[in-house]
C-alpha cells in the first residue's frame, strides 16, 4: 500500500501542490493546493478533516470540488505527514497548538483570506470554531461535521491510553475491531480502519490524552460567522448533545442534517453546504 501521507493526487484539469508549512515553534504541516484550470466558483475553500484522517477518505469530495473552485487541504500535526522537531509532548498536539497552526498557515498562505468558506470536520471542525473565537481568521462561511466540546473517551479505552507507545500496535487492531462492533456506517467503518492502520502510535497517543482533558468555553459572543452544524442520526461516534449545546450559543449556527457520516464526505453533500455558503437558510 502507497505510503498515505506523502501521495500527491492526479486530477485532470487540476493542478495540485503540496507543501510542507513551517510552524511558529519549527514543525512542518502539510497543507494540498487544489487550483481547477476552469473555475466556477471563485471562493476558496479551506477544508480541515477529522483526528488522523487521511485523505482517501475525503478524496471523493475534495476531487469533485477541486474541478471548479480552489480547495486547501489541511493536514494538522497529530497526522503522520507532519514533520516534528524536538521531543514529541502532549502540548505539541493540543487543541491550542492546532489553532496556533491555523494562524501560521493564514500568514503563510495569502489565498486563505477572509473571505474563504470552511469545511472542517470532528477534531477539525472543534479546532476551527476555536480558532474563529480566538480572531485568527474571518470567513465566508464555516461548515462542522460532528464538532466536539468535549472527548468523552469510552471507560475501558482510558488505561489503555496511558499505556507506552510500545504496546499500541496490537491496541490499534483491538480498537479497529471495536469500531466495527460500533458504526453502523460501512463506508466510516472502512474510513477510521485506514486511518488507525495509518497513524504514528506515538502522536496517536500523546493527542488522545491531550484531547482528553479539553473542554470548549462556550461563550461565543465574538463569533458573528454564519456557521452551519452537520449531523448524522445514524453517526454513533459523535454525540448530537454537541451540536445542541452550540446551536444554543452560536448567533448564526444553522443545523444541516444527513442521511449519514459517509453521506458528508461524498459529492452529493456539495450542493447542500454550497447552498448555505451563498446564504440560503438550510431547510
Amino acid at each position: 500500500m502507497d505510503n498515505p501521507w506523502n501521495m500527491i493526487p492526479n486530477i485532470e484539469g487540476v493542478v495540485v501542490e503540496s507543501k510542507m508549512i513551517e510552524m511558529y515553534d519549527d514543525w512542518l504541516v502539510r497543507v494540498m493546493f487544489f487550483k481547477p484550470e476552469k473555475i466556477e466558483n471563485s471562493t476558496p475553500l479551506v477544508l480541515v478533516p477529522g483526528w488522523n484522517s487521511i485523505y482517501e477518505g475525503w478524496r471523493q469530495i475534495v476531487e469533485a470540488w477541486a474541478k471548479k473552485r480552489e480547495v486547501i487541504y489541511i493536514e494538522t500535526r497529530e497526522k503522520a505527514s507532519a514533520i516534528s522537531k524536538g521531543k514529541l509532548t502532549r502540548s505539541n498536539l493540543s487543541i491550542t497548538q492546532t489553532v496556533s497552526d491555523l494562524d501560521a498557515i493564514k500568514e503563510k498562505c495569502p489565498t486563505i483570506g477572509s473571505g474563504c468558506d470552511w469545511f472542517a470536520s470532528s477534531l477539525g471542525a472543534t479546532s476551527v470554531l476555536e480558532a474563529l473565537k480566538s480572531g485568527v481568521f474571518t470567513a465566508n462561511s464555516v461548515s462542522l461535521l460532528a464538532p466536539n466540546v468535549s472527548f468523552r473517551f469510552p471507560l475501558w479505552s482510558r488505561p489503555l491510553i496511558l499505556m507506552p507507545s510500545l504496546l499500541y500496535p496490537p491496541l490499534v487492531r483491538f480498537a479497529i475491531f471495536y469500531l466495527d462492533l460500533k458504526l453502523k456506517e460501512e463506508g466510516q467503518k472502512i474510513r477510521y480502519r485506514r486511518t488507525l492502520l495509518a497513524s504514528d502510535v506515538r502522536r496517536l497517543r500523546l493527542s488522545a490524552l491531550s484531547n482528553g482533558s479539553y473542554q470548549m468555553d462556550l461563550d461565543f459572543d465574538s463569533v458573528d460567522t454564519r456557521i452551519a452544524l452537520i449531523t448524522a442520526e445514524s453517526d454513533a461516534l459523535h454525540a448530537d448533545t454537541a451540536v445542541s449545546l452550540l446551536m444554543e450559543r452560536l448567533e448564526n449556527g444553522s443545523i444541516i442534517n444527513v442521511p449519514s457520516n459517509q453521506f458528508a464526505h461524498n459529492p452529493e453533500v456539495i450542493p447542500i453546504l454550497e447552498a448555505f455558503q451563498k446564504g440560503d437558510k438550510p431547510s
